[in-house]
């Protein structure tokens, strides 16, 4: 199975076990099938389901939040569902400033603990004294 995940609103972490995302199975969305979202879906972060060369590929959302600067964020692509960590961030920047910040050591991604929504912000360094030590 591959995963991609739009910025957006979507649960923080995704509990994923072979065709089970959320607690809801997906093994029944045979090739060939349309997917039809419903309460239960919504519910289990599940956003559009298809079949592409014989697999099935899940599109779920990672919480996104504007900081420091807009990023205007966007899905990062697919990738195997085996690998993916619910710790890890599956979105990117699109604006062209927030990447040239990201670029240069400036600004970094950053996941809020409270909401679990990742956003860009500005890395604030600590001024250093010009005295010598004593």
């Amino acid at each position: 199975m591959k995963l991609k995940f739009l910025a957006g609103a979507g649960p923080a972490s995704y509990a994923i076990s072979g065709l089970v995302v959320n607690g809801f199975d997906l093994s029944p969305f045979s090739e060939g099938a349309q997917f039809v979202g419903n309460d239960q879906t919504r519910a289990s972060g599940i956003f559009d389901m298809t079949w592409s060369e014989s697999e099935l590929h899940v599109v779920l959302a990672q919480p996104t939040q504007t900081g420091d600067i807009p990023w205007g964020a966007r899905a990062a692509g697919w990738f195997d569902a085996a690998t993916y960590d619910p710790e890890a961030r599956y979105v990117e920047a699109t604006n062209s400033q927030a990447i040239e910040l990201i670029e240069s050591g400036k600004a970094e991604y950053w996941r809020d603990p409270t909401t679990g929504a990742w956003t860009v912000r500005l890395i604030h360094h600590e001024p250093q004294s010009m005295e010598p030590a004593q």
